[in-house]
């Protein structure tokens, strides 16, 4: 059995003592250390390196939402969990957003408490050994990665999921995540992040000259590290010119991050063919009701008959298998192993989206916001996708 170890940070003495009462028969669980502010628990924690931190929001000096995100940077293997009371919703949103795994509301149960420690425990080990073994073994990380997100159907999520990624990547597996929003009549993803945009990529493409400076002035970075050129909505755009300005942009984007992002419309243009031919992967977005299956399926065709299939990694976006429809027939219909699902959680993702931040920042614990962080680790440890000689479909799109 692994013994954990914990630090708690509270300005007040009687509740340090009351949480170590609560913890004192947990045999897989060692308080190590104590703080009584936030400066005092930034030098504990780099001192003891321990794997848990119970961090108290209100502090006198530097509050536990700054300590949280000093602490996350300067000893990222020690997971926070912050402890609020009722009625701190704002504080619990910023917390997550520095980087806390997980919250407690006052009061709780030794039984809760004891729960959330070897939950934030658990996940943080195992993205740990991701990251190890990504350090371990940089060759198998391929930076400047393109991933599309594609799907003929209005309203699956496209634009959620691909917001929520780019966090997971950035934050949990500390990856630098660029999203574009390629959909220029109807693009949300800034208003998803709660952005005002400096210029939109149709602008970008525009101009005389494509180079690192141009571009970074066309980017805003969200709170969360994520860095994004988002789309003004214009009914008049020429899809033409954004697909032949778009390879210079993105070779300028691949040079700085990670991960590209690009959020597509639910309709093919000439800048849809463009980034498809260009993308290392294309996240195909579906949902699991009946009619949005058999669009799933055509998208999945049309990519294999216009040899994009080695790219594909299908996503079952607010999936539900509650009428008896199972993963595995689905992937058997697509011809397709290793599907991935996220959950169904349409609160969680309202309340995300009217607040600008998405959910993997406001709500880590939740079961959504999980599907979305296993997802990335998927990503983070899987080789690049092998490329045959094709011709492209944006060279296709232009011949028919």
């Amino acid at each position: 059995m692994s013994l954990i170890t914990v630090v708690i940070a509270d300005d007040i003495v009687n509740t340090r003592e009351d949480v170590k009462r609560l913890l004192f028969f947990e045999e897989d669980i060692k308080v190590i250390g104590e703080a009584g502010d936030g400066e005092e628990a930034i030098r504990v924690v780099q001192e003891l390196k321990p794997d848990v931190v119970l961090m108290d929001i209100n502090m006198p000096g530097l509050d536990g939402i700054s300590a949280t995100e000093k602490i996350t940077e300067s000893v990222p293997q020690t997971a926070v969990i912050i402890i609020s009371i009722q009625g701190e919703h704002e504080y619990l949103r910023k917390a997550m957003a520095a980087g806390a795994s997980d919250y407690l509301i006052k009061p709780f149960t030794s039984q809760e408490l004891a729960d959330t420690i070897r939950r934030v425990y658990e996940k943080a080990k195992k993205r740990q050994d991701t990251l190890c073994r990504l350090q371990q073994a940089p060759e198998e990380v391929v930076p400047g990665r393109i991933v599309v997100f594609f799907g003929s159907k209005g309203g699956a999520g496209r634009s959620t999921l691909c917001c929520n990624l780019a966090v997971a990547l950035s934050q949990e597996f500390k990856q630098r995540v660029t999203v574009v929003d390629l959909d220029i009549a109807a693009g949300d993803v800034a208003a998803l992040f709660n952005l005002s945009l400096p210029g939109s990529i149709a602008e970008l493409v525009r101009e005389p000259e494509i180079n690192e400076e141009i571009v970074k002035s066309y980017e805003v970075t969200h709170l969360t590290g994520v860095r994004v050129i988002g789309a003004i909505p214009s009914r008049e755009e020429d899809f033409a010119t954004v697909a032949a300005g778009i390879p210079a942009v993105l070779a300028v984007l691949k040079e700085e991050a990670d991960y590209v992002l690009i959020d597509t419309p639910p309709v093919l243009n000439a800048a849809v063919a463009r980034v498809l031919d260009l993308a290392d992967e294309i996240v195909v977005v579906g949902q699991t009701d009946v009619v949005a299956l058999r669009r799933l399926k055509a998208d999945v065709e049309f990519l294999n008959m216009h040899q994009l299939g080695e790219k594909i990694r299908v996503v079952l976006n607010n999936a539900s298998f509650e009428a008896g429809l199972k993963l595995v027939d689905i992937e058997r219909s697509l011809g397709l192993q290793g599907v991935n699902s996220i959950a169904a959680d349409p609160k969680t993702a309202h309340v995300a989206a009217n607040k600008g931040i998405p959910f993997v920042a406001l709500s880590k614990g939740s079961r959504v916001a999980q599907d979305v962080i296993r997802l990335a680790e998927r990503f983070v440890a899987k080789e690049a996708p092998a490329k045959g000689e094709r011709r492209s479909l944006f060279g296709k799109l232009l011949s028919v």
